[in-house]
């Protein structure tokens, strides 16, 4: 979900950027409102943080395929907190991935944040409400909730960047040849995301309800079985480490081939000592981060782990 530094013209990634900026203003508001409403809800918003960052981060292979790409989090971690709160964690993890790791891009970093932090949770909050009018059982529900709003950031991206190759190739002619170079990566990863999201809601549903709407606390019921098919699909996945990820071969290429290729980020500390230290710093930090609020948001007080 990386639009890299270079693929949008100068205009439309200041547009993008200009409808960013009051949409994270937005939730940072929300936020504040959140925690004066409720301090405590600052745990779960670091734990959220965390999971968003190594999420976004970590490149997943599909062997069968020879690519790697991401799954998104960011439907599951909106229906667990809200829309509005998770638009700022998703600016501020997708900056430091610019700045310390060259994933995206500083010039991208505001249509990033607007369709991995708004446009993906929103269609996934739709879908949500849609399949329980129509009483689909809450696991599975959530599992097509969960992984067509992960699919729908990579079409956003594919829309976003038919738009700024128009001087050059047609829309339609970009928007469907970018779907068509990422559906063989991104359908068995939204899967795995589908999977994940009704784990992690299960998860918090039976340790902490209290941290859940009511509308997700009866995804308790789903079986510990789809759980377990993570593991092997993260081991088979793996096994791929050394494959490119699709946002280098398929929106990278589309641009380039279109004659705007990307180009090196304006600013990049994910080289040399300095940049490795303070991403290994980085990542400690959130790891950290992580540990702790999820200890506090599964170990103590009502739903506390059995020892």
């Amino acid at each position: 979900m990386h639009l890299a530094e270079g693929v949008l013209p100068f205009g439309q990634a200041m547009a993008w950027s200009a409808l960013a900026a009051p949409t994270v203003v937005w939730s940072l508001r929300g936020e504040q409102r959140a925690r004066r409403d409720a301090p405590s809800s600052s745990v779960i918003m670091a734990g959220v943080t965390s999971l968003l960052f190594a999420g976004t981060l970590l490149p997943l292979p599909v062997p069968v395929v020879g690519a790697t790409s991401h799954i998104c989090l960011t439907p599951v971690l909106a229906l667990i907190v809200g829309v509005r709160r998770i638009v700022w964690p998703t600016f501020f993890v997708l900056l430091l991935q610019a700045i310390f790791f060259a994933h995206g891009g500083l010039t991208t970093l505001g249509v990033n944040t607007l369709t991995l932090g708004l446009l993906g949770p929103l269609a996934t909050s739709g879908l949500w409400v849609l399949c329980r009018q129509l009483r689909i059982n809450a696991a599975f529900g959530l599992a097509i909730a969960c992984g067509v709003g992960g699919l729908s950031v990579y079409v956003a991206d594919a829309a976003v960047l038919a738009v700024a190759l128009s001087e050059v190739t047609a829309p339609a002619t970009t928007f469907s040849a970018v779907l068509l170079g990422f559906a063989p990566v991104q359908v068995p990863l939204a899967v795995l995301e589908a999977v994940a999201s009704v784990g992690i809601v299960r998860l918090l549903a039976t340790r902490r309800p209290d941290l859940l709407p009511d509308s997700l606390r009866a995804v308790r019921a789903a079986s510990v079985r789809g759980v377990a098919a993570m593991v092997p699909l993260l081991v088979i996945g793996l096994s791929g480490c050394a494959y490119e990820g699709i946002d280098g071969t398929v929106f990278g290429a589309t641009a380039e081939g279109a004659g705007r290729p990307p180009t090196e980020s304006i600013v990049d500390l994910s080289q040399g000592e300095v940049g490795l230290a303070m991403s290994i710093l980085i990542l400690f930090g959130l790891g950290f981060m992580a540990g702790r609020s999820w200890e506090r948001l599964l170990g103590g007080g009502r739903g506390a782990l059995p020892r």
